[in-house]
């Protein structure tokens, strides 16, 4: 008896930590959603496809390169030489925080470069956001999102 109870009890805190854990959780619409962008996101970084890699960036993110100059602009999103072109892969969730509508999502992706015949293999960090509740996403890296000229302290959630 006394090991039913055991297990019982276990079994309630099992159930309540999973409900806590799976509160910061995505949804299956709305990680059906952020899959998809992603996939369309890392594809078009990774083969190059200047338009789609600008269209999935985040807003803030165009608004200010392209505020810099066409120059500036141009060399951020220069994605032209394929040989020089970083390789996405192996993306990984870290961290979802909410608010309201708004989601991020950290991801970590294996950077792959070609450096005079050597591969250099780096941890890389893209935030992906959503405004509205996981419908639409935008893509930001790291150093992107913590410019607070483009994503402000406050509105930061990871």
């Amino acid at each position: 008896m006394g090991l039913f109870s055991y297990f019982h009890k276990v079994k309630k805190i099992s159930f309540i930590l999973l409900l806590l854990l799976s509160s910061c959780e995505l949804n299956a619409d709305q990680e059906s959603s952020l899959h998809t962008a992603m996939v369309s996101y890392i594809n078009s970084r990774n083969n190059g496809a200047v338009m789609s890699y600008v269209g999935y960036t985040h807003p803030n993110v165009v608004a200010f390169y392209k505020s810099a100059g066409d120059s500036i602009f141009k060399a951020n999103f220069d994605l032209s030489n394929e040989e020089e072109r970083p390789f996405y892969q192996d993306g990984i969730i870290k961290s979802i925080e909410t608010n309201g509508k708004s989601i991020h999502v950290k991801y970590e992706f294996k950077k792959i470069e070609s450096e005079n015949y050597f591969l250099d293999v780096a941890d890389i960090v893209v935030i992906a956001i959503s405004e509205d509740d996981g419908v639409t996403w935008f893509f930001i890296d790291e150093k992107d999102y913590l410019n607070d000229k483009i994503i402000s302290k406050k509105d930061r959630l990871v």
